[in-house]
């Protein structure tokens, strides 16, 4: 998560959006930047309202806007299966180099609501109703509209660097797992259908 109290903007980095990336561009431009460990940075709206928005507002820097990156629901979660697939986790319990997308779909289906995961993006940009809240959400897929947003808002060129990106592959999900998976996103392709670009 980044702040920008003169530009009055604070991004939150939601997962597997190249939230990295725009973090390494935008970090020289901002005054608040929380990065590095997983909890801090994918701060949610949710959490940025409730702890961080309160000492904000008692410094006197009032009214930032809201923004952040959001990936096609599917794919969100399959960057999340490639991700894991990363050699220096294998053998280990979090690792999916030895299982299937749909394994992989079926467990994250099972989990989802018990607590501590990865989560789910609808959530993620959601206030304490589960009203959906952040100012402007981009889609992932179309980065050049999100970048000329920031570029007008800091008034300057940006360029985002890739990194941290997972191993290239396609995704093949079953027709009855994808249609679970579909119905289960339908909060996430309703916001995502919605979101800018």
């Amino acid at each position: 998560m980044l702040i920008s109290i003169d530009k009055k903007i604070t991004f939150l980095a939601m997962t597997k959006t190249a939230s990295s990336s725009i973090e390494a561009a935008l970090q020289p431009h901002c005054d608040i930047a929380y990065y590095g460990n997983s909890r801090t940075k994918h701060i949610s709206y949710r959490r940025y309202n409730r702890f961080i928005v309160p000492y904000l507002n008692s410094l006197g820097h009032e009214g930032l806007e809201t923004t952040c990156l959001m990936r096609e629901p599917i794919s969100w979660l399959f960057s999340w299966y490639r991700y894991r697939q990363r050699p220096e986790i294998a053998g280990r319990k979090l690792s999916t180099a030895e299982i299937t997308f749909d394994e992989f779909t079926a467990i994250y289906l099972s989990q989802v609501s018990k607590g501590p995961g990865i989560g789910r993006p609808s959530k993620f940009v959601a206030d304490k109703n589960g009203t959906p809240a952040v100012d402007h959400i981009f889609k992932y897929e179309n980065l050049p509209v999100f970048t000329a947003f920031l570029e007008e808002r800091f008034q300057c060129k940006l360029r985002f660097a890739h990194l941290n990106a997972s191993p290239r592959a396609d995704y093949a999900l079953s027709p009855a797992m994808n249609s679970q998976l579909r119905a289960f996103f339908a909060p996430e392709y309703t916001i995502y259908e919605a979101a800018r670009g």
